[in-house]
């Protein structure tokens, strides 16, 4: 063993004595997920699985290269123009991650000298994008609220060859609460800031057909008065795997000339498009989909709290069952595993110490069935920990 393996080793059993050590697992077949984001039940439907299978038969496994050097199909040409049709855009960029998109659209805008302005609460992928940006030279500052923005806005200076940028979630991942977006778009014209929103959550998720937090709260990003720049995920509501930018078509040819994650990296393989292309085709076709998700999260938030446990209704589908300490969250997320329902526990970092909790998901597939089952597992750990 070498010494450095002596050293991960050491610091691994720390991890396992503050019950912070992650474990890869396999979900087993017949247990209810209550833990994945595949919010409307896509990625199983026949039309996304079949739609994989052409793209790779016609295509292969693999996108083979970059997109630049011979990884682009027109399925990616098709896929891009559905979706920004869908988030009511010029134009849209598919990406191999929404963790590449992410970093991709911060460090492509943002450069020397320039004002980036982090959400604390943000996605990780958002926080390394800003930390990469600041190592570009960029000044990166963190907000928890409006007001605190704000106060940051107008202690920089007014901009002229510089940028400001206000990066944040639309959803936030482990609470499930919205951002204020409308508000984040006034502050982003007064300040002449651009608006970077990750609508990873709130894709497929929010709005009467599900195209987002900006359907949601019926404000137009094309046109709008501060540039808006909309990220998600193919990998969540939509079932399938891939990253994606919605904007103008300069933002987008911006991001094909000078995005390195784009640049330098194969592009998102055939089968990952044709799915979720498949799949936005379904949600635009049913998006009663959407309405019952939401009906969904209403019965397990609600349920779980007629039970007198922690659970936050929020407008998303994300149920945050707050528990405290890492030791606690564990020992409910095993218990709940031994009885039939998968939950995996929340510990820090991703969460603030003593905010450890079970990140419950509901699902547009989940039926009573399903809801009753559930609640009536949670109960028998909540007894279990009294006696």
């Amino acid at each position: 063993m070498s010494w450095l393996d002596e050293q991960l080793r050491h610091e691994l059993v720390a991890q396992e004595t503050a019950h912070l050590r992650r474990h890869l697992r396999t979900v087993p077949h017949d247990v209810l997920d209550l833990a994945s984001n595949d919010y409307l039940g896509l990625s199983r439907h026949p039309e996304v699985v079949e739609a994989a299978c052409q793209a790779a038969r016609q295509w292969g496994g693999g996108a083979r290269a970059s997109r630049l050097l011979g990884g682009h199909t027109p399925t990616h040409t098709a896929l891009e123009a559905e979706l920004a049709d869908w988030k009511e855009c010029e134009a849209a960029l598919v990406f191999s991650s929404g963790y590449a998109a992410n970093i991709s659209v911060v460090t492509a805008l943002a450069q020397a000298g320039d004002l980036v302005l982090c959400d604390k609460r943000n996605h990780a992928s958002l926080v390394d994008a800003c930390r990469l940006a600041e190592a570009k030279g960029a000044v990166v500052r963190y907000f928890g609220s409006l007001e605190k923005l704000q106060s940051l806005l107008e202690k920089s200076p007014a901009p002229t060859a510089s940028r400001r940028l206000i990066v944040s979630d639309t959803v936030y991942s482990m609470d499930g609460d919205v951002a204020d977006v409308p508000a984040l778009m006034v502050l982003g014209a007064q300040f002449a800031a651009i608006l970077i929103l990750d609508d990873a959550h709130g894709s497929g998720t929010l709005g009467a057909d599900g195209s987002g937090a900006c359907k949601y709260f019926e404000v137009q990003a094309a046109g709008a008065a501060v540039p808006v720049v909309q990220i998600g995920t193919l990998s969540k509501a939509l079932g399938s795997q891939g990253g994606f930018v919605c904007g103008s078509r300069a933002l987008c040819e911006w991001l094909v000339n000078t995005a390195r994650p784009f640049i330098y990296s194969t592009g998102l393989n055939p089968a990952a498009c044709g799915a979720a292309l498949a799949a936005l085709r379904v949600l635009r076709r049913e998006p009663q989909r959407v309405q019952r998700l939401k009906q969904k999260t209403q019965q397990l938030a609600h349920g779980l709290e007629e039970l007198g446990l922690d659970a936050q209704h929020q407008p998303s589908p994300i149920v945050p069952l707050l528990l405290g300490e890492a030791e606690r969250a564990l020992r409910w997320s095993n218990e709940l595993l031994e009885r039939g329902v998968w939950c995996p526990a929340v510990r820090p970092p991703t969460v603030p110490r003593g905010a450890s909790r079970l990140r419950i998901t509901a699902h547009a597939e989940l039926s009573e069935a399903n809801i009753k089952s559930a609640l009536s597992i949670f109960a028998q750990v909540r007894d279990a920990e009294k006696k």
